[in-house]
């Protein structure tokens, strides 16, 4: 799959859970219909049958997944606010890489940075630098860290091949940017395998049928009898004995008309 895909589908799952709360949507599911929609939109051309064959699940639960992924695709594309281009760091990166060849002759072999720079870049897609720096920036200090890691100076490339020299304001906020790109990325931790089960756990808890089927009680309150909701008879129909549900001091109601407050208060 393109890391263009990939970098899409990271940006559609931040974007959603934006506006929305994983106890109400498991991720799972979402995380799917994130990527598969992300093929469409970068036209990665797979079938729907194609996508889920690459689960390692069964047919049965292959077929559930597809289901599950029509479903949400429409509320994905709604939640976006069918804003679903989306413009990743990885092209610019291959712009940069490109320059370097072309107008940077200090670095003699620019591709020696590509490895570094692509793992800066997946790094970057975990956390919320996409959603705060443009697309070039960040691109940008991939390439600054990754010259950084193999002990290259390519410091000179931001003033001679930008033509910041005598810019020195831009040239400031363009380097208090790639500082901050840099301290996102670098703080970033991976989560542990316990941390992981735990919130799994909870995650499965709120989404568990039980639960919902409980909420779902609490919400139309079907389990308490005085303010359970009954059908409504229509007027002139009556209660059978037997089935009358007004019963006090042995007294047995028919409804043949509206009852006003003063029925009900002589009743009493």
């Amino acid at each position: 799959m393109p890391k263009s895909v990939v970098g899409t589908a990271c940006m559609y799952f931040k974007r959603f859970y934006l506006h929305n709360s994983l106890m109400e949507y498991h991720p799972r599911i979402i995380m799917f219909t994130c990527v598969f929609l992300a093929c469409k939109v970068d036209e990665f051309n797979v079938s729907s049958l194609q996508f889920v064959a690459n689960l390692h699940e069964n047919s049965v639960e292959q077929e559930k997944v597809l289901e599950q992924i029509l479903e949400y695709e429409l509320l994905l594309i709604q939640q976006l606010n069918f804003h679903l281009v989306i413009h990743n760091p990885y092209r610019p990166l291959e712009g940069f890489l490109i320059d370097l060849k072309t107008r940077y002759p200090a670095l003699e072999n620019p591709e020696v940075l590509r490895k570094a720079a692509d793992d800066f870049l997946n790094r970057a897609a975990l956390t919320d630098t996409l959603l705060l720096f443009t697309p070039s920036q960040i691109a940008l200090t991939s390439i600054l860290s990754s010259a950084s890691r193999a002990g290259l100076n390519v410091e000179s490339y931001l003033t001679e091949c930008f033509s910041l020299k005598d810019d020195r304001e831009t040239l400031s906020q363009l380097i208090e940017a790639i500082r901050n790109i840099q301290n996102l990325v670098k703080k970033y931790e991976f989560p542990k395998i316990e941390e992981i089960n735990v919130l799994k756990q909870k995650l499965e808890k709120c989404h568990s049928k039980e639960l919902l089927s409980t909420a779902s009680r609490k919400r139309g309150y079907e389990d308490d009898g005085y303010v359970s909701k009954r059908p409504r008879l229509d007027e002139g129909t009556k209660w059978a004995d037997s089935e009358s549900p007004f019963l006090q001091n042995d007294r047995k109601y028919t409804f043949e008309e509206d009852w006003t407050d003063d029925d009900l208060a002589d009743s009493l």
